[in-house]
């Protein structure tokens, strides 16, 4: 560019300065030429005022004849200069204004000799001839004195204008020969610029193919045309592909072709690709895992490319980028992480329930203990209360380990309509004992309240953790309170946009939607502890997270709280703030009007007492629980530890059996489903009662169990166990 701007300089300058050159020398010799016509009719001019003169000097002289002939030719040739007098005039006034009075004077001279009459007699006694004369001479001598002087003043503009001309094509042939050799450097400095940043790319550009091979990621990169164009030699081993397969130009769709696994591609269709492609920058990157050809654990991803240079075709900055990676290691590890995670917190529960656990055996051995010395003293009224609290903290045990199995397997217990009011009323004396006598338990009317839905021995474990968490808030005491209301809702609404109490200012809900429209009732458990901030707040409903010391808690108590409400369709919601106390309310729905119609009784097909029953199970104590049961209901009992046991003693007796009551674990190679099974090929009316602590309410089925066996979970209690031995016989349920 410089260069060639270099070259136009120089051809500028000259071209200006040789049509300057030019157009004044044809201006010089336009004035000269204009110049010399008028400087030929001055002479001539002069010539005849001249002759005229001197003819009119010899006629006064000796008043001859021929004289004045010589003068009236003379003053002729004037009349007949005059007729070319306004040319003159006018290149005159183009040469200098100034000689507009010259000119004027010769105008009005001539005038004066054209009203001369032609004959020589009138124009000789003229009384101004003379004087007219003159005036023609002056004006005359005056303009060519004129006319001399300018034409040297031209000559010499001339000569200087066209030194000056020289002076600039000398500087502007300097200047463009400085220009040409600036121009030459730099395009030197730009051509070494350009091969160094040529070098500088291929280096690049090598230095990113060895990164591309150095990755533990496969790479491809298409065009939009989905034909291959770099690959690194990690994508064919991870991908299982044969070699040779991978090639320049290879098209997507051939790739496609070569990776099928269970008769379906690995890759998505080309069609998805090209609309991504024709998104630009707006299409999101596409990732899925799948099972590779080879059978790894592969994750591949799909990413489109734009490069925004205007420089380079669209073909060429557009395409889409492929990635391979082989996830087996890092699933296996996630897989061990999941386990060990799993090992600890079973270990957080082990040693929470231990202590849970421990309280309630506390209750159930000192009532037990305190029963038995009332029994001794005759105190039958204490005796039996005792014996009360013993049988409920025992039912608690069992929703505790019916609530975990729930909590653990996602399981719904079942459910009953249950009035709040015989709730608070057992709960309010239960919670006396449980947190202590510096902590004031203010536990509210609910007799108005309408009834829910829901497990009861869940919704009492769900109060009960709930006070203990408001007993460890308070170790100095205070007030803890437990309300109950009923709220109607005509529409949906945010639970956490409700107004707050005691500047509660922090909550946070077990579920982000808005509570939908209807009837609900809300149970508030406020206490006046310490509070919780934001950072406890938020991980309130996690399980296993506690804010007690190691072993002192299982960090289950609100994530089972949690789990009750959304089973029975409610939710949780916490407010608090730091040193203004902790409220948890539970919205629970109104349990709707249900039919209950009374059951049906079957006739019974034998007397119970006919009946011959065989109880397997390895525990000695329940062994012997289940046969007191059934001997006490008229059923022949026989007994046995494990499978083997159990045909030993059919085979004594050397009679069948109505009913098998078989704990599903049982030691030796047959199980409890194994022996129902043989036995029930055997005994084809033969009535089959599973146990198992594994089993709860509402539970999947386990595919093991015989089709018509009836399931038992432990614990269980004397009136639960006969209704399904009634329900197995096909006898009346007892009511």
């Amino acid at each position: 560019m410089l260069a060639l701007l270099g070259a136009a300089l120089l051809i500028v300058t000259f071209g200006t300065l040789a049509m300057q050159l030019g157009n004044e020398m044809a201006r010089h010799g336009q004035l000269d030429s204009q110049s010399a016509g008028s400087d030929q009719y001055l002479r001539n001019l002069n010539r005849q005022v001249s002759d005229a003169r001197i003819c009119h000097f010899a006629w006064l002289a000796e008043h001859s004849p021929t004289d004045a002939a010589c003068f009236a030719d003379a003053v002729g040739k004037l009349l007949a200069a005059r007729v070319d007098f306004p040319d003159f005039a006018a290149t005159q006034r183009r040469l200098d204004p100034e000689h507009d009075r010259s000119v004027e004077q010769l105008r009005q001279a001539l005038g004066r000799v054209a009203a001369w009459k032609p004959d020589a007699a009138h124009a000789l006694g003229a009384p101004d001839a003379d004087a007219t004369l003159v005036s023609l001479d002056g004006a005359l001598s005056q303009l060519s004195h004129a006319d001399t002087m300018e034409r040297a003043g031209r000559l010499a503009d001339m000569l200087r204008n066209t030194s000056w001309q020289k002076r600039l094509d000398a500087l502007g042939i300097v200047i463009g020969v400085l220009i040409m050799i600036t121009a030459g450097w730099i395009l030197d400095r730009t051509s070494l610029a350009a091969a160094r940043a040529e070098a500088s790319s291929r280096n690049l550009a090598a230095q990113m193919r060895a990164v591309l091979d150095s990755l533990t990621i496969g790479v491809a990169v298409f065009g939009t045309d989905g034909q291959l164009r770099h690959w690194n030699d990690r994508l064919g081993a991870i991908l299982g592909l044969e070699e040779g397969v991978l090639r320049p130009g290879l098209r997507y769709d051939d790739l496609s072709s070569a990776l099928i696994v269970g008769g379906a591609p690995l890759l998505e269709p080309f069609a998805h690709v090209e609309r991504a492609l024709r998104r630009g920058e707006l299409a999101p990157p596409v990732m899925v895992e799948c099972k590779g050809v080879n059978g790894a654990d592969l994750e591949l991803c799909r990413t489109v490319f734009f490069a925004p240079d205007g420089a380079l075709g669209s073909e060429d900055r557009r395409g889409f980028v492929l990635t391979a990676n082989d996830i087996t290691l890092r699933l296996r590890s996630e897989r061990a992480l999941g386990e060990a995670q799993k090992l600890r917190a079973v270990g957080q529960l082990t040693a929470g329930i231990a202590h849970d656990f421990k309280n309630l055996l506390t209750v159930i051995l000192g009532n037990l203990e305190l029963a038995g010395e009332a029994g001794e003293v005759g105190d039958g009224e204490r005796g039996r209360r005792c014996l009360d609290s013993a049988v409920h903290a025992a039912r608690r045990s069992e929703a505790l380990t019916g609530q975990l199995l729930s909590f653990m397997r996602r399981d719904k217990p079942a459910s009953d309509m249950v009035a709040l009011a015989d709730i608070f009323l057992h709960v309010s004396g239960l919670l006396a004992r449980v947190i202590g006598p510096r902590i004031i338990v203010d536990c509210g009317e609910a007799t108005t309240v309408w009834p829910v839905h829901v497990n009861a021995a869940q919704l009492e474990s769900a109060l009960l953790n709930l006070a203990i968490n408001a007993r460890d808030a308070m170790p100095k005491g205070g007030t803890l309170a437990i309300r109950a209301a009923n709220v109607t809702f005509p529409a949906g609404v945010d639970l956490l946009s409700l107004p707050v109490e005691e500047e509660r200012g922090l909550r946070v809900s077990s579920e982000k939607t808005p509570l939908p429209a209807g009837s609900w009732i809300r149970i508030d458990v406020a206490d006046s502890g310490c509070g919780m901030g934001p950072e406890i707040l938020h991980q309130l409903f996690e399980p296993f997270f506690t804010t007690k010391e190691d072993g002192a808690g299982t960090g289950l108590g609100m994530a089972m709280v949690v789990s009750f409400a959304h089973q029975s369709g409610g939710r949780v919601v916490v407010s608090s703030a730091p040193q203004r106390g902790a409220q948890v309310t539970v919205w629970l729905p109104r349990a709707k009007a249900e039919f209950i119609s009374a059951p049906v009784l079957a006739t019974p097909s034998s007397e119970p007492k006919s009946r011959r029953a065989l109880v397997v199970e390895d525990d000695p104590a329940i062994r012997d629980i289940v046969a007191t049961i059934l001997g006490l209901a008229g059923y022949r009992v026989r007994e046995a530890a494990d499978g083997e046991s159990a045909f030993d003693a059919l085979a004594d007796a050397g009679d069948g059996i109505d009913l098998l009551v078989t704990d599903v674990q049982l030691p030796g190679p047959l199980d409890g489903f194994s022996l129902a099974r043989v036995l029930k090929e055997r005994y084809p009316e033969l009535g089959v009662v599973c146990m198992s602590g594994d089993f709860t309410a509402d539970a999947p089925r386990p595919a093991a169990a015989p089709p018509d066996a009836r399931l038992l979970p432990k614990p269980f209690r004397r009136d639960g166990f006969l209704k399904v031995v009634a329900s197995a016989m096909g006898d009346a349920i007892p009511v």
